[in-house]
């Protein structure tokens, strides 16, 4: 054989060879992905900082909703999701997970929202006859539904709006049933608010002081401080991401 067909033959082989490992390459960063978790009142915020964080990194974001127990019973039997998106204290206390690390996102804000047809003209009066049904997330397993709680309690409105309560299991849930009409009123978080207000009557908040402080994280589950995570965390910690959180209120 002559050289110079030899050295042709080397020059096809070894441009096979970088096609071949070139094409692995971007197999693997396309496999690459994060399982995160949240909850199901912040869903909104959460898929369009995936969404913004995938185009960017070109790493999937594989998302799990719902109340915060749960949210951290997937975690835990999942041993999967590497950061959870939720209410600081609870995470903190939370025995199933062990979390590693924590990053601010805002403050929670309490809203009373109204379905169409309906007024307030201030919180306390969501107590007045003309709301017969008003929806809350449950109270053992959303903050919101705490907060709700709380509020009612230390407003001294519990007693007259106790049998008018409707539980639901999140804070979408009680969305729905404004948007539906099936409640006059419900309590949900302002980003959820924000989500639907052309859905609804409208809705006011709740005033800071009334209830515990919530304070939203994303954080990081001990054990899953992989690169693509480490990606994502950073991504949280941009302009465009602090933009998206300060959209939806927080």
């Amino acid at each position: 054989m002559r050289a110079e067909n030899k050295s042709l033959i080397r020059t096809c082989l070894r441009g096979l060879l970088v096609s071949v490992l070139a094409g692995f390459a971007t197999l693997s960063v396309a496999q690459e992905s994060v399982l995160v978790a949240g909850g199901a009142g912040y869903k909104r915020p959460i898929d369009e900082m995936a969404n913004g964080f995938e185009a960017a990194s070109k790493i999937k974001v594989e998302r799990i909703y719902g109340h915060m127990g749960q949210v951290l019973q997937q975690t835990r039997a999942s041993g999967k999701v590497a950061v959870v998106f939720g209410e600081q204290d609870v995470l903190e206390k939370a025995e199933q997970v062990s979390f590693a690390k924590y990053l601010p996102l805002g403050e929670g804000r309490l809203v009373v929202a109204w379905s169409k047809g309906k007024t307030l003209k201030a919180p306390a009066d969501v107590a007045g006859e003309g709301f017969p049904r008003i929806a809350v997330a449950d109270v053992k397993q959303a903050i919101f539904g705490k907060a709700a709680i709380e509020y009612l309690q230390r407003a001294g409105l519990f007693p007259a709006v106790e049998k008018r309560l409707l539980t639901v299991s999140t804070v979408p849930q009680v969305s729905a049933y404004l948007i539906s009409g099936e409640v006059d009123a419900g309590f949900i978080n302002l980003t959820e608010a924000l989500s639907i207000r052309d859905k609804i009557g409208g809705y006011l908040e709740i005033p800071a002081g009334s209830y515990t402080p919530i304070h939203i994280t994303a954080a990081l589950v001990a054990g899953q401080d992989t690169a693509p995570v480490r990606a994502l965390v950073d991504y949280l910690q941009t302009p465009a991401a602090h933009e998206i959180l300060k959209r939806y209120g927080l």
